[in-house]
């Protein structure tokens, strides 16, 4: 991809996204906090007493990565999701895409690039929210090797957001595939509790969810600067296959 290439089609796509991300912003910052913060108070300190250890570390400090990584997670499949459809249902961006000299793949990677951008800066916030709250020091050493999981997560939950985006007209349907297909994906996928706690009979099924490599491999390269190639293989491999549905369907919507 040329420079030229780069400005005239990802760039101002990527801008657009930031654009939208900017507008009240403080009611988004408030909305975004508001999950992850919950939970922490509700689990870390609420069940700090009862679980005093998991995997040779406090409870408070497992579930702070958890935390962050789902804050990452659900930003960048709303930012898709609703970027998406305010390009083709509210502002009928679509018709101006199929006349503009911008591939079909220049508007997902410049989602994906939006979307990777608004879930770090969010959840960086979050993380330095948790860090004020708990009582112990994290091993923020390791981040950029957690950042190896983050970043082919984003781009997973940004192409999901953006095929929900672009297929389904009312605005609520954003929230139900949240509900009924994103949320139990991050329950099961350990961000709660660690994934050696199911049954042996689940265990092989669930290590399949890019969301345990997510939670699982990304708790691993935070805390202990491991990398498990498995779930960085898995997550690339979704990622992918994801992008290509995501080009896919929306070349799809462009021919209606």
């Amino acid at each position: 991809m040329s420079f030229l290439h780069f400005r005239r089609g990802v760039f101002p796509i990527y801008a657009k996204v930031l654009r939208q991300e900017s507008q009240s912003w403080f009611i988004e910052m408030l909305t975004t906090l508001a999950i992850p913060i919950s939970f922490f108070l509700a689990f870390g300190l609420g069940l700090s007493g009862y679980i005093k250890e998991v995997g040779g570390v406090s409870y408070m400090v497992f579930l702070t990565p958890g935390l962050v990584t789902m804050t990452v997670l659900m930003e960048a499949y709303r930012t898709g999701g609703w970027g998406l459809w305010l390009d083709r249902w509210y502002q009928k961006m679509i018709d101006e895409y199929r006349i503009k000299p911008i591939t079909t793949s220049d508007i997902i990677i410049g989602e994906i690039l939006g979307g990777f951008t608004v879930a770090l800066i969010k959840g960086v916030i979050v993380a330095l929210i948790l860090r004020i709250l708990t009582p112990v020091a994290l091993p923020w050493h390791n981040v950029f090797v957690y950042i190896l999981y983050l970043f082919p997560g984003s781009i997973l939950f940004t192409c999901i957001g953006t095929m929900v985006g672009t297929s389904f007209r009312k605005p609520d349907q954003i929230a139900q595939i949240q509900t009924i297909v994103i949320t139990p994906l991050l329950y099961l996928g350990g961000l709660f509790f660690p994934i050696d706690r199911f049954p042996a009979w689940f265990l092989p099924i669930v290590r399949w969810f890019p969301t345990t490599a997510l939670f699982d491999g990304g708790r691993g390269a935070f805390l202990n600067g491991q990398i498990n190639s498995f779930y960085l293989i898995l997550l690339f491999a979704t990622a992918l296959l994801s992008f290509w549905g995501a080009t896919a369907l929306f070349n799809w919507k462009l021919s209606e």
